[in-house]
């Protein structure tokens, strides 16, 4: 598995990074989070609408595995708080929704109300990934486990609502919901009908949150971000937007996010 040298995103135990050259769009990101039993952190979790498959290691006080499990880690469109177990280690692999159904026989609308088991049809292709874990060999399992999806994926088709569905997370919700309809060639009626049934969420309600968790991790770069130069560049009308946004969507002002994830770094890495 080729990841970019430095995580594109940081909070506490969790690391993400882009999967360079990935052959299967299916699966764009990979994350990692461990959690001891000396430090366990609350996250509170910005929104986001990519469900993920997990190795979970479960491990006892001296270090040594309990329990192996792969998991689905659903979409948090409304963000929401996760309280890590200790002895808890995860090896994720993000999932595009838009790509779920036709790669992996799973309905993105399904991972946003409530918490499911990986199917059989997919934990018998991730079963070597779970035999190199037992070796010890952490890296290679997670790199079956890319292995195992992208053969579940390849081949699978996008049509207009999987690109419009695409579009909008490449985009970050910097375009519109009539400019996504017309770039993928369908009414916007008929865009949001698809949407809905097919990720649970409307297009408006996809991009809102897109652009506000881009805004904020894009703040996390920065010990003091310049608020409005961030709102200008994430296609918020003003600073007030940015806020009123944050806080309908997160029930927090942009500043208290920026306190607490960068908080919560600092905590982890000394």
């Amino acid at each position: 598995m080729e990841l970019g040298t430095d995580p594109v995103q940081t909070s506490g135990c969790y690391r993400a990074w882009q999967i360079a050259n990935a052959p299967a769009p299916a699966i764009d990101l990979a994350w990692y989070s461990r959690c001891d039993y000396t430090n366990p952190e609350r996250h509170d979790l910005l929104p986001f609408t990519e469900p993920s498959i997990a190795l979970r290691r479960r491990f006892a006080p001296n270090g040594e595995t309990s329990e192996w499990d792969f998991v689905i880690f659903r979409a948090q469109p409304d963000g929401g708080r996760y309280d890590p177990c200790p002895g808890e280690e995860l090896f994720a692999l993000r999932l595009a929704p838009e790509l779920m159904e036709a790669a992996f026989a799973l309905k993105a609308a399904d991972h946003i109300a409530a918490d499911y088991e990986v199917p059989s049809h997919i934990t018998g292709k991730l079963e070597p990934a779970r035999r190199l874990a037992d070796l010890g060999q952490f890296k290679a399992a997670w790199e079956a486990m890319l292995s195992a999806l992208q053969m579940l994926a390849e081949g699978c088709k996008t049509d207009r609502a999987g690109r419009a569905a695409r579009l909008a997370r490449e985009t970050k919700g910097m375009f519109g919901p009539a400019q996504i309809a017309e770039e993928a060639g369908l009414s916007p009626r008929h865009m949001r009908r698809l949407f809905l049934e097919r990720l649970g969420l409307s297009p408006r309600a996809v991009l809102r949150r897109q652009r506000l968790t881009a805004a904020m991790l894009s703040s996390e770069t920065f010990d003091r971000p310049q608020w409005a130069a961030l709102a200008a560049g994430h296609n918020f009308s003003d600073q007030a937007h940015l806020i009123r946004e944050c806080r309908a969507l997160t029930g927090y002002s942009p500043g208290e996010w920026h306190r607490f994830r960068r908080g919560l770094a600092v905590s982890f890495n000394t």
